[in-house]
């Protein structure tokens, strides 16, 4: 009868969404809808409300009831950051103001009324200027905000509403956790793949602890493990958002680090990185660990009431999950990034667990023996060129090629927003750096354009396309991929493109790329080359010069726009269907997946692993012909 109960339970959300990468969602419990993109929550200190901000495209704090568990208002802001914390007394709320380069300071009445009540402005709002977190001391008298761009926490006074200091941090801080005595805090540094303790008030460092990469969300546990032995005052816990593991600490009581275990929240041990684990929740009894895994759809639950911690199973949620906050009852209230709602259900019981796990994994593709095949003849392919559109993708030459070779008519791509579509195309997923600031770019707000290279809290898990080829002895060669041209002298971001880039390429003028095609032709071509590509007419041109050249027959290229008003996708090649149709389903990380099938790569991220290749674009019998450019004004 409980299994029935359960069963129930997880079919509220009767119709599963499927969302690009062929992940499918069908989230458990009762949905409340928000605000788009929910990063951050807080509970009230009496429970009865929980806040979330939202930093979507018109940035807002939600107010739910947690009795009657629906929203009960909706205070719009001028930007919103990552962070978000009630006073101890519970009568005022702090936001991190984004861009806005504030924290923004709330009143909140028992009733539940939010009304907003200064702007601790961190100066004038520059190119850098970014607030993410904030945290409020035990005794409700300091502020701190992470200043995320500066790599500093800023110190307020919360009576004054002055900046009393600006303290260093490791770089990018993103979760700032005060220690319960109030003397010290915790940061989480995003680009260091480090935990740091400082004192206060003058900021020293007093101890460190390498982690994952990518650390975000800390929860801290004071419970004691019956009948265990240890230095240890308290225990922490860190999510490492670029791996699929939560890293557990040790604080003493003399305020040491040591890493005590890792817990990995991977569907199974070997599983690629790609489960983003975000956000962290602790029962009220502090023997269970809630893990918002952000880019698998789920929410992770762990028994830690034991020295060694043990992933228990899994609950569907909501499209990216971004945190999670166990409410009244017990219940867990996850924020559901993507989509803009939070999905509220009882903490499943041990005897549920199996049946809810049951049900997070039927919505993905991923197995841990999945395989996937190209034609046995792709051997013969030792080439691939991999084009990037930029700008216009459709004209007289788009036309041509998907009318004379294959036309892959269902290509729908990942990615809510240019940035992260491009990450999903070249790295098989969208960092949570991407994925939670892109938003506001796009909105105008955010003027930093930390998303294709530079930016160290920006690497994807396993690095690149190109990274991995290199990595398997490939021979490589870019042209336009995370090029700065802003100064005199063009220069790459990414240091594995060193030494492999053609400086001189710019991509509405493809003759550099077509002079290196030419002297290809008295010795060897690259295993890999990628190109980024501004106009129909060099699409046209870049082409008909590969098609008539000797490498021809063992070459493929594929060419995509992932954003913009017309995605595209074009399989080129003398083993694709010439003049044909293929309407099964394509994203970014088929193509990515395709390709390393044909250059013998290892998936990146769990999604190129478990992604449908392009396989039924293929043929076994080639077709040499060339390609005749369109010419166009």
């Amino acid at each position: 009868m409980r299994v029935l109960s359960s069963f129930v339970l997880l079919a509220v959300c009767a119709c599963a969404q499927t969302l690009p990468v062929n992940w499918r969602v069908q989230p458990a419990g009762t949905q409340v809808a928000l605000d788009s993109l929910p990063l951050s929550a807080a509970v009230s200190p009496d429970r009865k409300f929980l806040l979330a901000l939202n930093a979507g495209s018109h940035p807002s704090i939600s107010v739910v009831d947690t009795g009657a568990m629906k929203d009960t208002a909706r205070v719009a802001i001028p930007d919103a950051g990552l962070g978000l914390a009630f006073s101890p007394d519970g009568r005022r709320v702090y936001a991190g103001g984004g861009a806005r380069n504030a924290v923004l300071e709330f009143t909140f009445s028992p009733a539940g009324e939010l009304k907003a009540s200064r702007e601790i402005s961190a100066g004038p709002p520059a190119t850098m200027s970014f607030i993410g977190d904030v945290a409020i001391s035990p005794n409700g008298q300091t502020i701190l905000a992470a200043d995320l761009f500066h790599d500093r926490v800023l110190v307020i006074n919360a009576q004054s509403g002055q900046v009393t200091g600006a303290l260093k941090s490791g770089r990018r801080p993103y979760r700032i956790l005060f220690h319960p005595d109030g003397q010290s805090y915790f940061v989480s540094s995003w680009a260091d793949a480090s935990v740091y303790e400082y004192s206060l008030p003058s900021g020293t460092e007093m101890a460190r602890a390498r982690v994952g990469a990518h650390p975000t969300d800390l929860v801290l546990s004071n419970r004691k493990i019956p009948g265990e032995q240890s230095n240890w005052q308290y225990r922490l816990f860190v999510a490492a958002a670029n791996t699929n593991d939560v890293f557990v600490l040790g604080v003493s009581e003399g305020k040491e680090l040591a890493v005590l275990e890792t817990l990995n929240a991977g569907f199974s041990a070997l599983a690629p990185a790609g489960m983003t684990p975000s956000g962290l929740a602790l029962s009220a009894d502090q023997t269970r660990l809630y893990i918002a895994c952000s880019d698998v759809n789920a929410v992770a639950v762990a028994d830690i009431s034991e020295t060694r911690s043990r992933l228990a199973g899994f609950v569907a949620a909501g499209a990216y999950p971004t945190a999670v906050r166990v409410v009244n009852g017990g219940k867990l209230a996850v924020l559901n990034g993507h989509g803009g709602s939070m999905s509220v259900f009882d903490a499943p019981a041990d005897e549920m667990l199996p049946e809810y796990t049951r049900m997070a994994m039927a919505l993905t593709p991923y197995r841990e023996s999945f395989s996937d095949s190209l034609p046995e003849e792709r051997s013969s392919i030792e080439h691939v060129i991999y084009i990037l559109m930029d700008g216009a993708s459709s004209g007289p030459n788009t036309a041509k090629l998907a009318r004379e070779f294959v036309r892959l008519e269902n290509f729908h791509p990942a990615g809510d927003t240019p940035a992260a579509a491009f990450n999903w195309a070249v790295a098989a997923i969208a960092p949570d750096f991407t994925a939670r600031l892109a938003p506001s770019f796009a909105a105008g707000r955010l003027h930093y354009n930390g998303f294709e290279g530079g930016e160290p809290a920006n690497l994807p898990p396993a690095g690149y396309l190109w990274s991995n080829a290199l990595s398997a002895g490939l021979s490589v060669r870019n042209y336009g991929l995370f090029i700065d041209n802003g100064g005199q002298v063009a220069r790459v971001k990414d240091p594995s493109l060193q030494g492999v880039t053609n400086l001189k390429y710019r991509g509405a003028d493809p003759q550099p790329f077509l002079d290196d095609l030419k002297q290809f032709e008295s010795g060897t071509m690259p295993n890999l080359m990628m190109l980024r590509v501004e106009s129909d007419a060099a699409l046209g041109r870049i082409v008909e010069a590969v098609s008539k050249n000797k490498f021809w027959p063992q070459t493929a290229i594929f060419v995509m726009n992932p954003s913009g008003p017309s995605p595209m996708l074009l399989a080129l090649s003398p083993y694709t269907r010439r003049g044909a149709a293929d309407s099964t389903p394509y994203d970014q990380v088929s193509v990515l997946r395709t390709i390393e099938l044909i250059l013998n790569l290892r998936p990146m991220t769990v999604f190129d692993f478990s992604a449908r290749s392009l396989a039924a674009a293929f043929v076994s019998t080639p077709n040499n012909a060339p390609y005749s450019s369109e010419q166009t004004n």
